[in-house]
């Protein structure tokens, strides 16, 4: 029977025996087995049997599955963050001598592997701005993988996922897409034909601040690659993190519900402030994003950005704000802001800055659960300080 993504959240597999309403954490290095012949499958990826915490774990496992279900995918791993299981991914499916097509905007982390460290190892980077990664065929016919993001971190812009997918499809590439700022309660892009969807779990999955986890979702096939890769760089999350994340799935859909409402009206109110520049929200109708987010999004999620004058102005209105939180993070019950070139992009020069179409006085909010009464009132009085 299928069920929606609310009670997928709730329900997970369930002990027989002792019946446990929440699932229980198995605090444990290490599992023993009946007699010498359970050690022929512990390479297997999977598998039923457990040898070594760094390998599986039932907590882990029973989050994982959840995920999966979420995002309609065969499979799932957790990692013990984000950039993690991103790196860990890429590092599954590339080689030397290998090219990969990216996207101009992403996460300033992700950029920054893709700028410093996937050269190291012999990897080409084609980063392309949003029509090339439509026409891969003409830009990078010879990508083994494309990787993307939308929503984009920090802007909010929307990619057309069918398209890229359509693009990767003529030249036979893996296609990878981070799908943290949607979360599977917005979004399911293996839906649309991707491959692979890659979640920083610390941000809206978790959306309590109390963990760093990552996720990565698809076909189980791909997922044994990365299972192996796990292994040996030993990026797996503790059983208590798995636990933790667990306890926040049980209100994700609630939580999303909320940040999407709220995200909305503070992006109407911004729209109306003749301090703000431009209010980068896809859920708004007059968003260049808008019919693209429309066609592949059942909510708009809870992150915007807004432009300010200049960094100034931007570091006036951050730290003037009393409710809101100036924290380089989202995700979370909290509504938290932050101005990219001093956070998330930090890493990056001036042309790549400008090549993310990143601007000095950008803030990025992260709508939290707050009474949205009270954070229009703190947005308010912090813009008049601006």
């Amino acid at each position: 029977m299928s069920h929606g993504s609310a009670t997928q959240s709730i329900h997970g597999q369930r002990d027989s025996h002792v019946r446990p309403v929440t699932y229980p954490i198995y605090q444990t290095a290490a599992f023993a087995v009946e007699d010498s012949d359970g050690f022929a499958h512990i390479n297997d990826y999977g598998g039923e049997d457990y040898f070594y915490t760094r390998y599986d774990n039932p907590t882990i496992r029973h989050v994982s599955d959840k995920l999966a279900q979420l995002e309609h995918a065969e499979a799932c791993l957790l990692f013990s963050s984000g950039m993690t299981a991103i790196t860990t991914t890429l590092m599954a499916f590339l080689a030397a001598g290998d090219t990969i097509a990216v996207s101009k905007a992403l996460y300033g982390g992700t950029l920054a592997f893709f700028n410093n460290w996937a050269p190291r190892f012999g990897i080409y980077v084609l980063t392309l701005d949003e029509e090339q990664l439509y026409a891969l065929d003409q830009h990078a016919p010879q990508a083994k993988v494309v990787y993307f993001e939308t929503p984009v971190n920090p802007r909010c812009d929307c990619l057309s996922i069918r398209r890229v997918v359509e693009a990767a499809q003529r030249i036979g590439a893996l296609v990878i897409k981070d799908n943290t700022f949607a979360t599977p309660i917005n979004q399911t892009p293996l839906d649309l034909g991707v491959d692979l969807s890659i979640h920083s779990a610390t941000k809206y999955l978790g959306g309590h601040s109390d963990i760093t986890l990552g996720a990565v979702m698809g076909r189980r096939d791909h997922l044994a690659a990365v299972f192996t890769a796990r292994k040996v760089f030993g990026g797996i999350p503790s059983p208590h993190d798995a636990f933790l994340l667990d306890r926040s799935l049980k209100t994700l859909e609630l939580r999303m519900i909320q940040h999407n409402a709220s995200a909305l009206r503070l992006a109407e109110f911004f729209s109306e402030q003749s301090q703000v520049r431009q209010v980068l929200y896809p859920g708004l109708p007059s968003s260049p994003s808008h019919a693209v987010a429309r066609e592949q999004m059942r909510g708009f999620s809870g992150m915007l950005c807004i432009e300010l004058a200049d960094l100034t102005a931007a570091k006036a209105f951050c730290d003037h704000l009393q409710i809101a939180l100036h924290v380089a993070h989202l995700g979370t019950a909290e509504t938290l802001v932050s101005i990219p070139i001093l956070t998330s992009h930090s890493m990056l020069n001036a042309e790549a800055l400008a090549a993310a179409r990143i601007a000095p006085g950008m803030v990025r909010i992260s709508v939290g659960l707050e009474n949205i009464e009270d954070l229009i009132a703190d947005f308010a009085q912090a813009l008049a300080a601006v």
